[in-house]
């Protein structure tokens, strides 16, 4: 170690102090890989994080990727769902399987478009979203459904599975993000703004016009805030696809995938 030492000092003088001594200058410094790198200030705005800032969540894929799966909350155990699989029992679960394709098809669309949405931000602790329809959204796998649906079974599982495959990878985007993409069964004839309900302003959950909402037989049910299912089936009757179902209920987005 001490003869480590005296070398290494010898070698000072001879590199630094001489040259110093006899007037020159101090040699330039050795470029290392770590010295390359660009400063902080170097790096553009966009890439450097806000001092003491807390650590943020990257953004979510637009798209699912093949073979994606969600933690659902099922009766309060976590459960490992694949993204499908999920779309499959939610949408059997939240809309009724009679409606017509392209009602089904936006409420998959939006359900799918939730779940993204619960990927940087999710729910629960443990969980991104929970099977509670009062919470998050109802789901019960599609298979268990043949005792509601009877002889139908076939007919609505196709249906729904149609839906889903159909729309595959699409996603409803507001500024590149996923929306929050609530929904409701029916309103009075016009939605509510999250503001409104919430207290929150959401820029792409504003009011909008569903007057044909006034003809379901029960009358308003749920927060009003986002999509009408009830009106999704009667924009669906009169001939709109479900992109334009979903651009009617929710403001200034962007359907990609299609």
């Amino acid at each position: 170690m001490k003869r480590t030492l005296a070398v290494s000092f010898a070698l000072y003088l001879a590199v630094f102090l001489v040259p110093l001594l006899a007037g020159g200058k101090l040699p330039a410094p050795v470029e290392t890989a770590a010295e390359t790198t660009p400063s902080p200030a170097a790096v553009p705005f966009a890439e450097k994080p806000a001092p003491s800032s807390p650590p943020v969540s990257p953004s979510p894929s637009p798209a699912p990727p093949p073979g994606y799966t969600i933690t659902v909350l099922v009766e309060g155990t976590p459960e490992e769902i694949s993204l499908r699989g999920f779309l499959l029992g939610a949408v059997a679960a939240e809309m009724p399987a009679l409606y017509p394709e392209e009602a089904l098809k936006a409420q998959t669309v939006a359900i799918r478009t939730f779940a993204l949405y619960a990927q940087s931000r999710p729910y629960h602790e443990n969980a991104r979203l929970c099977a509670d329809w009062e919470c998050c959204l109802a789901f019960s796998p599609l298979e268990g459904r043949e005792a509601d649906w009877g002889e139908q079974y076939e007919e609505y599982a196709r249906k729904i599975e149609a839906a889903v495959d159909e729309t595959a990878g699409v996603v409803i985007l507001y500024e590149g993000e996923p929306i929050e993409a609530v929904f409701f069964a029916a309103t009075d004839g016009r939605t509510r703004s999250a503001a409104e309900v919430w207290g929150g302003e959401v820029p792409y959950l504003q009011s909008v016009g569903s007057d044909f909402d006034l003809e379901f037989a029960n009358g308003p049910r749920g927060h009003g805030v986002g999509m009408s299912q009830f009106g999704a089936r009667q924009l669906a009757l009169r001939g709109l696809g479900y992109e334009e179902i979903l651009k009617w209920y929710y403001t200034g987005v962007e359907i990609t995938g299609a």
